[in-house]
């Protein structure tokens, strides 16, 4: 069995995009002193004392993924190494940290909006002014159809900040991730999402679009039942489902052309967060106070009758 395999037989209760990740981690581990393919019968490779050297001149960002890609590749090997769990322990504890300090990478800082948040609001009047010929009409066309998903995507993230999830909604209402039109209450279209990156903690999420949404879905919807085949909401310039990774680079063209800052969903949904923290900060606050999770807090927050 190649490496390949034997990992997929390891990780056979994780998603394919996960198993795909740790190999290609591994792949990186592997090509910094050797060729490729990764070798299936012998672990010295990523043992040998170069390889740590090298690992140990690369930034936190770098080595918190690797480190953990080389202890699961030696698990292929059935094989353990104390230098690597505790590299990895530590990148664990050194992300930690700095996460907890909740400063911006540089890389961040200099892909940040003037505007923060508010510049995606901006981008998206923008938009519609630009194509206000566009959107009055019937889509038609597959290249319509693209520059009008263009404004649906924007206006999507400016509504809910998922990650990049909405490559994943299927026309309908099914089970796994989709997005349907409810006819009864509460009308309008929804989002189901049960596959998703935290979906073990939080479970099953279904999310109404906001107003804005509702309209721009009615148009582009229907457009692309009529134009493309491949049942999912976002489609590629093949015509065909689009992917993750396509979302994402669609994502960053979009705000590079429109908020004039090339970024995806990790730092759009920092902006959001930092556009509402002053509310997370204060509903943190109080949960400590009653030592409670937020949810439970909000459960003692009973509405005033007077006003409800």
């Amino acid at each position: 069995m190649s490496v390949h395999d034997k990992l997929k037989e390891l990780k056979k209760n994780l998603k394919p995009a996960s198993v795909a990740t740790y190999f290609r981690n591994c792949k990186r581990l592997r090509k910094v002193h050797h060729d490729l393919p990764i070798p299936p019968d012998s672990s010295k490779w990523l043992t040998e004392e170069k390889l740590f050297t090298w690992f140990d001149g690369q930034p936190l960002s770098v080595r918190r993924h690797l480190s953990n890609a080389a202890t699961v590749c030696l698990a292929v090997y059935k094989k353990k190494s104390a230098k690597w769990t505790k590299r990895q322990h530590d990148d664990m504890r050194s992300f930690d940290t700095e996460r907890r300090k909740r400063n911006l990478t540089a890389k961040q800082k200099s892909n940040m909006p003037t505007r923060g948040w508010d510049a995606l609001g901006d981008a998206i009047k923008s938009m519609k002014a630009s194509m206000k010929h566009v959107l009055s009409k019937k889509i038609d066309d597959v290249k319509t159809l693209l520059r009008v998903q263009d404004l649906v995507i924007l206006s999507l993230y400016e509504d809910i900040p998922l990650r990049l999830d909405y490559a994943s909604l299927r026309l309908g209402k099914f089970r796994g991730n989709s997005i349907y039109k409810s006819t009864t209450k509460p009308r309008g279209w929804h989002i189901n999402l049960e596959v998703y990156k935290t979906a073990k903690t939080l479970g099953k999420k279904v999310f109404k679009m906001n107003a804005r949404n509702q309209r721009l879905l009615n148009k582009f919807i229907p457009a692309v039942r009529e134009l493309t085949d491949h049942g999912f909401l976002l489609t590629n310039r093949k015509n065909q489902k689009m992917s993750r990774q396509v979302l994402s680079k669609t994502l960053m063209r979009i705000t590079g052309a429109r908020v004039g800052k090339k970024f995806s969903t990790q730092l759009l949904r920092i902006l959001y967060a930092m556009k509402n923290r002053d509310v997370i900060e204060s509903a943190t606050a109080v949960s400590a106070k009653l030592m409670h999770s937020t949810d439970q807090s909000l459960q003692y927050a009973k509405k005033d009758a007077k006003k409800d």
